[in-house]
């Protein structure tokens, strides 16, 4: 059978494209994604109360988005492929998906792909029981730049047989739970949360002591923390989170978790009480000039952009957990 001259050029055509062809002419990239479910909306205010043996929140819960709609799929054999989009369902081109296999145990074959600009994948699979070791997105955040891990849709990432082929879809989330599974086993892991998180940290005055360190909060007071949006958040998220905190001697941090990615007002004080100051510790403090509290010490409001895993890239991102580290926030009583 010989080609037409029509046929060698499109041959061409898809072999300058890595040959990436879903299936149809044109790659059927555009026509079959189909209608998009309208984004989740999150607004208002969300007041949360931790009594003195509650040490974290997840400020979103453990609610999931919605997932956007894919074109379907056939699985081909040695092949794995999909497609990555943000939640709204527009393709993200430059996503970075990574796959490992091993045939010996212990000895890993690697293969990747970036996705094109209709956020299709594919990756010729090494022969062994495969998985997903990467999965990441780099967005432009603030003033820099952060990558994000990728969520499968169905929430599932165990192994599979090279030789079977497989069609995983990936997807941009700004908060949401990333693994099920781990809610009851580790429930203030904040790796296992989509949105970022912070830790809030104090030094209490035991109540039977006569001696008042300076900064130290009273014993049973209770701490405000009020995030505020500075606009629109990732895919749009606008909504307010005050959480109240009781303080005792027996413990001196909280953690809040799950915030959905965006730029934020932190304000910080006694409940119906006086400012506290802050500061930026431990290892996120100076890692980054563009995120985190700024400025790094202030008296009660700062901005506050989450803060990435240091050093990290969209190649070097784990599927399906969070790659945002908890900035530490040390707060104090102003004398």
């Amino acid at each position: 059978m010989f080609l037409t001259k029509i046929e060698l050029l499109c041959l061409a055509a898809l072999m300058l494209l890595g040959c990436k062809d879903p299936d149809t002419v044109g790659g059927g990239q555009t026509s079959e994604w189909g209608e998009q479910p309208a984004l989740p909306v999150v607004q208002g205010e969300a007041t949360f109360s931790l009594g003195a043996e509650e040490d974290y929140v997840s400020v979103m819960g453990n609610t999931m988005p919605r997932m956007p709609n894919f074109p379907t799929l056939q699985p081909k054999k040695g092949i794995a492929r999909g497609y990555v989009t943000d939640l709204s369902g527009k393709p993200l081109e430059g996503a970075h998906i990574g796959i490992r296999s091993t045939a010996t145990g212990g000895y890993y074959s690697g293969a990747s792909d970036d996705t094109d600009a209709n956020g299709y994948y594919e990756i010729s699979i090494p022969w062994g029981a495969a998985e997903f070791y990467a999965a990441g997105y780099t967005i432009d955040y603030g003033q820099g730049r952060a990558a994000m891990s990728l969520y499968a849709t169905d929430g599932k990432l165990g192994s599979f047989p090279s030789a079977d082929g497989l069609v995983k879809n990936f997807v941009l989330l700004s908060y949401g739970v990333l693994n099920r599974d781990l809610i009851s086993q580790r429930p203030k892991d904040p790796t296992n949360f989509a949105g970022g998180s912070l830790y809030i940290t104090y030094n209490v005055i035991d109540a039977s002591s006569v001696y008042n360190p300076p900064g130290y909060i009273p014993e049973n007071a209770e701490i405000q923390v009020t995030l505020t949006p500075d606009g629109p958040g990732l895919f749009g998220e606008q909504k307010t989170f005050v959480i109240n905190k009781k303080v005792s001697q027996y413990e001196y941090n909280f953690l809040i978790m799950n915030v959905p990615v965006g730029k934020y007002t932190i304000d910080a004080r006694m409940k119906n009480g006086p400012a506290l100051s802050m500061e930026a510790v431990g290892r996120y403090a100076n890692a980054y000039p563009y995120f985190g509290l700024k400025p790094a010490t202030a008296t009660g409001t700062a901005k506050l952009l989450l803060t990435p895993e240091t050093n990290s890239q969209a190649s070097t991102t784990l599927p399906n957990r969070s790659n945002w580290g908890s900035l530490q926030i040390w707060v104090k009583v102003v004398e």
